[in-house]
């Protein structure tokens, strides 16, 4: 049990944020209110003895000195609450800020191997079970001293009343351990539950249209109903540790308690000992029960918070299968030019990329073109940094794209994606992010064309935007999302389809956006419609991951079959697979 609980703390240490300061404030407060409490029963025994004595001034100090104990336990328990909040709210926001900034910088496969409702339940609630473990381990540590400090007090009155104690403060340890382990097994299992019941859940909620296009509630509901099964038979188990754990192990503690009772009782006829001490004796066993219990208390909690400490080390130790670092270079002024040298990407053993070459120059407006996997998206991956190309290289500018800093590389290239993600909060705040320039602001609404619309709203650019902005169109997000791209100032912009959420009479302010934006950027995008491709100085045309050919809009019909089928066919897809 030791060697458990030894490592449990290890593993903590490990991944908790702790003050060191306030962990070890903690600890003092918490000896503090402790030793007040201890020293209340004998205070107590001492104020009978003078009664039985006859000793009416003695036993009025020792009240006196009684309610002050009182106050100091209140007291030194207020002030332990206090850097207790402080000491979990250091904590919480420390791994909060951990979490995120591994949640920026992860790859594809981590939501393959954590499922996303383990994750959210992570965030959640198990951040806060591990803010509060420093408070159990304080109390474990106290509270065994306690322990200890009753068994010497009685053993100075009786060494046999001192050895049975023990023997019933064993038998209910061993008890509620084994309760508790056998709980905290089945509770594993409840939560492994919660979290494929949390992400069954997600699934379900964003993939509404096709649930119901294709009647799949019936085989959704039995694959609930069997959750469900699973969570209730797992909870039934758990609760009947439960109840072993917290009625059980009373029917032990009531027979010791009425054996020792009847040996005080006893004792006390054959003037074996004197009231003050029985009652000393009868206190600090309920005292030395109560011990035992925040004892176990205190290493269940730390038990079932090292379930919460490995889900959280899980996140946190996961390594990108391709760690893409960044470099140091911090040249701000750069025109955009980008170069694909001999690139070439495998997946998973799949080749996605092969020998793909081509130049971008600074000012230039280059479409990429090609059928469902032909490799369009990797492409966009690997220019953003969310993949690392198996051979060859990215060049802005000449220099390697590995080279730059994440805060240079990520301010001169931007992407709009055909989905774009925007924050629930307003236009005004999801803009800030790039720019918090009100004039900025509303130039760059202006040239994505969404200004007027924006000024139609009652509240304006304060309007308040839905989860992913359902209470507006579309077409309509698409274009605040590319506002907020302009605003980046980036010197490279990406334009992942665009035009696939946006209605007709959007789309067609698109051919001007697109003008606009050549006049300060390079314009790579990616689209199906044929008017954009035609709006391009230069087409790409990708092949099954291969550069099928390279040129202007009017001349690639005769080198190119795949364009010219591009040209009289419209892929339907909502979301394309590179």
């Amino acid at each position: 049990m030791f060697k458990d609980y030894r490592r449990y703390l290890k593993n903590y240490w490990r991944i908790a944020e702790l003050h060191k300061g306030l962990f070890a404030l903690n600890l003092f407060t918490t000896t503090l209110y402790k030793t007040f409490a201890l020293a209340m029963p004998f205070v107590a025994s001492l104020i009978i003895k003078y009664l039985t004595e006859g000793n009416s001034e003695a036993a009025y100090i020792h009240v006196a000195i009684l309610f002050s104990i009182y106050l100091g336990y209140q007291v030194a328990h207020f002030l332990n609450l206090r850097v207790y909040s402080w000491s979990v709210s250091y904590s919480y926001r420390r791994m909060h800020d951990k979490m995120f900034d591994k949640l920026t910088n992860i790859d594809d496969n981590f939501t393959r191997e954590i499922k996303k409702g383990e994750f959210m339940n992570t965030v959640n609630s198990d951040f806060i079970s591990v803010g509060e473990m420093s408070d159990e381990i304080s109390e474990l540590f106290t509270t065994f001293l306690q322990i200890i400090a009753v068994l010497v007090i009685v053993s100075l009155y009786s060494p046999f009343f001192t050895l049975l104690i023990m023997l019933a403060l064993g038998v209910q340890i061993y008890i509620r351990n084994y309760a508790d382990k056998k709980m905290n097994h089945y509770w594993l299992k409840t939560r492994r539950e919660d979290d494929n019941y949390s992400s069954f859940i997600g699934q379900v909620a964003n993939g509404l249209e096709e649930v119901r296009t294709f009647n799949m509630l019936p085989k959704l509901k039995q694959k609930l109903r069997l959750i469900n099964r699973r969570y209730d038979k797992y909870y039934k188990h758990q609760r009947a540790a439960v109840n072993l754990r917290d009625i059980d192990v009373f029917y032990s503690y009531y027979i010791f308690k009425t054996f020792l009772y009847v040996l005080l009782v006893v004792f006390f006829m054959q003037g074996l000992f004197a009231l003050d001490v029985l009652i000393l004796i009868i206190s600090y066993y309920e005292t030395a029960f109560n011990y035992s219990n925040d004892l176990i208390d205190a290493t269940n909690e730390i038990r079932l918070t090292d379930a919460s400490v490995e889900r959280i080390s899980r996140i946190l130790e996961y390594n990108p299968a391709e760690p893409y670092e960044f470099g140091r270079v911090s040249i701000e002024d750069l025109n955009g030019k980008i170069e694909f040298k001999n690139i070439s990407l495998t997946i998973n053993k799949a080749p996605i990329l092969k020998n793909v070459s081509f130049k971008v120059k600074p000012r230039e407006v280059v479409a990429i073109v090609g059928f469902p996997g032909a490799g369009k998206t990797m492409l966009f991956n690997l220019l953003l940094r969310l993949r690392r190309p198996t051979k060859g290289e990215i060049l802005l500018d000449d220099i390697d794209i590995k080279e730059f800093s994440r805060e240079i590389y990520t301010s001169s290239v931007a992407v709009a994606n055909q989905t774009p993600f925007i924050f629930n909060t307003s236009i005004r705040d999801n803009l800030n992010f790039a720019d918090p320039n009100i004039k900025n602001q509303i130039s760059a609404c202006k040239t994505a064309g969404i200004h007027d619309f924006i000024e139609t709203l009652p509240l304006g650019y304060n309007t308040i935007l839905r989860e992913n902005a359902s209470n507006v169109s579309g077409g309509q997000r698409q274009m605040i999302s590319i506002a907020r791209t302009i605003l980046t100032d980036a010197e490279v912009l990406l334009l992942d389809d665009i035009t696939t959420s946006l209605d007709p009479d959007t789309a067609t302010f698109v051919p001007k956006l697109i003008k606009n934006l050549k006049k300060d950027h390079t314009v790579i995008m990616i689209t199906k419609k044929p008017e954009l491709m035609n709006l391009a100085d230069r087409v790409i045309v990708l092949n099954h991951g291969k550069i099928e050919a390279v040129g202007k809009p009017n001349s690639l019909a005769e080198k190119s079959k795949t364009y010219r089928d591009l040209q009289f066919t419209s892929p339907v897809s909502k979301g394309e697979n590179a």
